[in-house]
Order: C-alpha cells, then sequence, then structure tokens
C-alpha cells in the first residue's frame, strides 16, 4: 500500500483511479476503494502531525525560562521539515478529491499555491489557440479533482458515458444482434501511465482503464439496448476510445454450414478471376472480370448475402474438387462466412430451396456454425471415395489391351497401399513442393473394354487421384501406371463420398 504517498505525490490521481490500483486487494467499487484508502492514509499522516507538534511544543515548553540550546533548534528545525512534507501530502490528498482532512493540520498556503498551479496549467492549455487578450477572460475556477486527474481525464462522467452510449445505440441500429461486447482503446500515454504504475511502483494488483470503463459503459448499453454483454461470443464487439469519444463497430461474421453436391462439371469450387485483366473486366471474361461465369462459392453465397448484407463472403470446405470432378453422395461438408452481416437471423430453409434451383449445385443439413467449424472441415483429416474412368495412353503404345488378370489384381495390390506423392506439376505453382505421405485403404476395379477401366478408391484425403493414376512423371510413387506397367491417365473423376468417419461405402 502506498503510505509514503509516492504515487500521489507523483500523479494526482482521482479516488476512483486511486483505488483502481489496488482493484485486487479488496471486493468494493474502485471509488469506494480509493476513498478508504486515501482515508487511512491522512488518519495516518494526522496521527503523525499531532505527534509531532506535541513533541515540538514540548521542546518549546522546556525552554521557556533559558533560550533554546542548538540541538534543541536542530530538532525544531527537523520536526518542522516533517511537518512540511506531511502537511503537503495531505494537501496532496485533499486535492485529489479527499475530504474530512483537518484543516487545522493543512498550511493553507500550500493548498492555494497548488490551486494556483493548476489554474496556470489549465490557462497554458486553454490559450495555445487564443489571442492575449482573450487570456484574460478565461474562466478561473478551480479544477475539480476528477478533472485534474491525469489518468481518467474525468471519462466516468455521467454526462461523457451518456453521449458516448447514445452514440453506440445509434450506430447500432443498422445492425441486426443479440450479444456484444464493449472493447476500450487506450491513447499511448494512457498505457504508458499505467506502465509506469505498475512497473516503477511495482503494482500487481491494478486493473487497467480500459476494463472499468467498459464494464461500466456495458452496464448503462444492457439496460438501453436490452441486450447482454458476451465475452465469449460476442455479435458484436464496439470499440471506444473514452478520451474522445471515437467508436468502431467489429461486426462478427456469423457461420452456416451444411454440405454441397457438384453434380455437373466445369464449375469451380471458388472464384476465379480473369487471367487476362485479373479481375478488372476485359472482352475475353465479357467484363465480367471472371474466368469461369459461376462457381460453387458463389452459388451458395449469393443467397446468403442477399438477405445478410454482409461486406463479403468466404467459402471454407473439407478439401476441393478439381473443375472438371463432379461431388456427389452426402456432399462435401463447408462453411460460408458471411463478414459484417447486418441481418443474422435467416430462414435457412429457404435459402436451401434457392441454392437447390440452380444448376449444378446442391446443398444439404444447413445449421449455422461457430468458427471453430472452420478449423474443423479445413484442418480435419476426412476420407474419401473416388470414382475414376482409367485409360491407357494410346498414343504412346499401339495394339496393347489390357489383360483382365492384371485388372483383377490391381485391387489387393493397392489395398493398404503407402503412397509417396510429391506436389503436383499442376499446382505446384500455389502448393508448398513437398512429398506428402497418404494411404489407399481400398479398390475396386470393373473393365470397361480393352483399354478402358473404372476404379474406385477409398484413400486419404489430401491423395491426388489423377496423380495417382499417370505417375505424374515418377513424383508420384507408386502409381496405378507403375503397378499395371503402361502408361494410364484418368478420362473422368467423380468424388462419391467425403467421410465423416473412417468406414468405407459398400461398392
Amino acid at each position: 500500500m502506498d503510505y509514503e504517498n509516492k504515487i500521489l505525490q507523483k500523479y494526482n490521481l482521482c479516488n476512483r483511479c486511486y483505488g483502481r490500483i489496488y482493484a485486487k486487494l479488496m471486493r468494493m467499487g474502485n471509488k469506494d476503494r480509493g476513498t478508504s484508502i486515501k482515508t487511512v492514509i491522512a488518519m495516518n499522516f494526522e496521527k503523525k502531525l499531532k505527534e509531532l507538534f506535541e513533541e515540538k511544543n514540548m521542546i518549546i515548553e522546556s525552554s521557556t525560562q533559558t533560550p533554546l540550546s542548538e540541538t534543541d533548534e536542530e530538532k525544531i528545525k527537523k520536526i518542522e521539515e516533517e511537518i512540511y512534507e506531511i502537511q503537503k501530502n495531505l494537501t496532496i490528498l485533499r486535492k485529489t478529491g479527499l475530504n474530512g482532512i483537518k484543516n487545522e493540520y493543512i498550511i493553507e498556503e500550500l493548498l492555494k499555491d497548488e490551486i494556483e498551479e493548476q489554474k496556470n496549467e489549465k490557462n497554458k492549455d486553454e490559450d495555445k489557440k487564443e489571442s492575449k487578450d482573450d487570456v484574460e477572460n478565461v474562466d478561473n475556477t478551480p479544477l475539480t479533482p476528477e478533472q485534474k486527474c491525469p489518468w481518467c481525464k474525468d471519462v466516468f462522467n455521467p454526462e461523457n458515458l451518456e453521449e458516448i452510449s447514445n452514440k453506440i445505440v445509434e450506430a447500432l441500429s443498422e445492425y441486426e444482434f443479440d450479444k456484444f461486447l464493449i472493447g476500450t482503446r487506450l491513447p499511448k500515454r494512457m498505457k504508458e501511465l499505467e506502465k509506469d504504475l505498475e512497473v516503477n511502483f511495482n503494482e500487481s494488483n491494478m486493473e487497467s482503464l480500459r476494463n472499468e470503463f467498459g464494464r461500466e459503459l456495458g452496464k448503462i448499453l444492457t439496460n438501453k439496448l436490452k441486450k447482454p454483454v458476451d465475452k465469449e461470443t460476442p455479435d458484436i464487439v464496439v470499440m471506444v476510445n473514452p478520451y474522445n469519444q471515437k467508436i468502431y463497430l467489429q461486426i462478427n461474421p456469423i457461420f452456416i454450414k451444411g454440405r454441397y453436391k457438384k453434380t455437373k462439371r466445369g464449375i469451380p469450387q471458388s472464384h476465379w478471376d480473369c487471367r487476362s485483366c485479373r479481375g478488372r473486366g476485359c472482352e475475353k471474361c465479357n467484363f465480367t472480370g471472371k474466368q469461369y461465369p459461376t462457381s460453387v462459392e458463389e452459388i451458395i453465397a449469393e443467397p446468403v448475402m442477399n438477405i445478410a448484407k454482409g461486406s463479403g463472403e468466404a467459402l471454407h470446405a473439407a478439401g476441393r474438387e478439381d473443375i472438371d470432378v463432379k461431388m456427389l453422395g452426402k456432399g462435401r461438408p463447408f462453411v460460408i462466412e458471411i463478414k459484417e452481416p447486418k441481418i443474422r437471423k435467416m430462414d435457412l430453409d429457404k435459402i436451401t430451396e434457392e441454392v437447390n434451383n440452380s444448376e449444378g449445385v446442391e446443398i444439404s443439413n444447413l445449421e449455422y456454425g461457430v468458427k471453430n467449424d472452420v478449423r474443423f472441415f479445413k484442418n480435419e483429416p476426412h476420407t474419401k471415395t473416388y470414382c475414376a474412368l482409367v485409360s491407357i495412353v494410346e498414343e504412346k503404345i499401339e495394339n496393347y489391351n489390357f489383360e483382365e488378370e492384371s485388372i483383377n489384381e490391381l485391387p489387393e495390390k493397392l489395398e493398404n497401399l503407402r503412397i509417396d506423392q510429391r506436389t503436383p506439376h499442376r499446382v505446384s505453382h500455389r502448393r508448398a513442393d513437398l512429398v506428402r505421405v497418404r494411404n489407399v485403404y481400398k479398390a475396386w476395379c470393373e473393365p470397361i473394354d480393352n483399354k478402358l477401366f473404372k476404379l474406385t478408391v477409398y484413400c486419404d484425403g489430401g491423395l491426388y487421384i489423377k496423380e495417382l493414376i499417370s505417375g505424374d512423371e515418377g513424383r508420384t510413387k507408386p502409381s496405378i501406371s507403375e503397378i499395371l506397367g503402361v502408361p494410364c491417365y484418368c478420362k473422368l473423376l467423380t468424388v462419391m463420398d467425403v467421410h465423416d468417419e473412417n468406414n468405407p461405402a459398400n461398392y
């Protein structure tokens, strides 16, 4: 505890701010705590003052018949110096908002000097932009203790809190939300002040002003908005600078998860900018800025964005299929993220119906999700089942026919096979050049003719099936081409299912 008053000698803190320094010590409001601590300190000072005055009087009274000795004069001098310092500290306590200090122990001139000093500082700050003639007309009314406080600058004044809360209510009026959170932004100088208090005065029990301000403003807004404060998953975070009343809204996104099927080839998963104009618009893309007319992402996002009125969107899925690959089965798990939505509650059945009326994409199981769903879908491994139409490279091998025996043996050779797959050439421009280890767990083969067969593979997610078939010039080992001893390629590929559990479907 600051019984020597060192903190208040450096900073004229009001009762609230002084109490905030010891926020973790006593269960009461900061203002009450600060008043209580200052009162205890003042009582100690007054007790000491009384003892010093009594000691001084005793020395004087004992020397009424004879002049004071040098020793006595030295004692009195030291006592007066100590009295002056204590009186100065009591003046500081009184000046920073503590009432009830005994005037008989205060040197009034000290108090006048301090008030005059505050007047001069106020005049200097307010008169920077005024002429010399105007300076004489400045109101010299002494500042209140709260206004003098260098930490809070009177930001807890009810009028200030009311003005800020009204601004926030107006700013939030165009957004739909159920829960909110107040965040406080402190100017750099206030952060430095707090750091000085915490480090140089070893005050580990201190609470930051941002916490108290957010708490007090949150109480007011809860009453006005009739909505609760939520520290874990707020829909909106209101960032406030209490010193200049500037407000910034952080509108948290909404997440809608489900599964999608792509029943038509030629549709990319996400939007592609035109390769020629890079999205600016040109003759080649018919000034749309797009390489392809639409995408899975755009088809799903359009009806959601029309309702939510967000500033942007992003599709997060459990993997991705090539533009020429279908996605069937139960569908691929996905999350659509809507950024800064104005509307958060939507009829998901109606959105499902609208998307399913489009050509090529179907969705199901729509429900609201959370941010962690994005991490789960992108990082959690999902096993997958693929179906490929495999053909030999006819121009390289003449008059070659698959032996039915080789085809029948292929599933056994692929079962529980480890595949070392270096990043394929076709995606090396956007993926790190690594060797990834994946596994084929089960395979089924069905000959179609002497140069064509159907291959169904149940395997780890992330295994490039086209390269598993071709070998990608030796970058995938082993490959179907290597096992059969003949160059093969994938004519058509379909994702039959993305599994939530490691249980292959029956084919």
